[in-house]
């Protein structure tokens, strides 16, 4: 049953594009916290009243890398709407910064699961058991976010994405931050690539809030993201812990 549910998360996070040789190892932990934990029923139709783009705009700065080389990209949503016409689809606009280049993009996620975790997480010292949370868990979607091509070095980045969620006692839904206290905590998680309008070339680009997935040696923080110094002249040099 363990290994059904992690053939689920792996068809869905990484078909058409694995990003390490080892990334079957990994996806428990490094994408889904938990996620042997996680029952198999998409629910999805279940939560199609539900809004989760107020959930998908992030509290706090995404970080991100583009390439091999790891060079730092900076992702900002300044707007997430859903479709008023399409249960499943939100609509994205944002911009991206690589260095000195700026660009925007606009575009869209679309859901393709909704799972819940079978034991739910009350965060440091089960501050919320008593709560009445009703359930919690992911959504995972497909993003697609095309830049203006007008603008240089422009392209579209495509792949995957995960939202930890939960709902309350009133049926309200909540961005997950339960356990932020927690040294593994992360939300927002976008692994894909960018691929440029004026060339062949496609890139991984993977972003995330308070971690980055499948960053490598990139991320040598034990609490907290902390940039490894071999990078600091790939624009990483700022976020420093001193």
């Amino acid at each position: 049953m363990r290994w059904q549910i992690f053939s689920v998360l792996i068809f869905l996070f990484f078909a058409g594009f694995a990003q390490d040789a080892d990334f079957e190892l990994k996806v428990p932990e490094t994408i889904v916290n938990g996620a042997s934990d996680l029952e198999e029923e998409n629910l999805k139709n279940e939560f199609k009243n539900y809004d989760f783009s107020t959930l998908m705009v992030p509290r706090q700065d995404f970080l991100g890398f583009i390439g091999d080389d790891y060079l730092r990209i900076q992702i900002f949503f300044t707007s997430v709407v859903k479709d008023s016409s399409d249960a499943d689809l939100y609509r994205i606009t944002g911009a991206s910064l690589v260095k000195n280049n700026k660009c925007e993009f606009s575009g869209t996620i679309r859901v393709q699961q909704v799972l819940a975790y079978k034991n739910m997480h009350f965060g440091l010292d089960n501050k919320y058991e008593n709560r009445g949370l009703k359930k919690q868990g992911i959504l995972i979607g497909a993003y697609e976010l095309k830049e203006n091509p007008s603008q240089y070095h422009s392209g579209v980045f495509n792949g995957k994405m995960y939202l930890n969620w939960y709902v309350d006692q009133h049926d309200i839904l909540h961005y997950d931050n339960i356990e932020r206290h927690s040294d593994n905590y992360k939300n927002n998680q976008y692994v894909g690539t960018w691929s440029g309008y004026n060339s062949e070339s496609r890139r991984v680009c993977n972003w995330g809030e308070s971690r980055i997935p499948f960053s490598g040696d990139l991320d040598i923080g034990a609490g907290e993201f902390s940039p490894n110094s071999n990078y600091y002249n790939q624009g990483w040099e700022e976020l420093k812990i001193e």
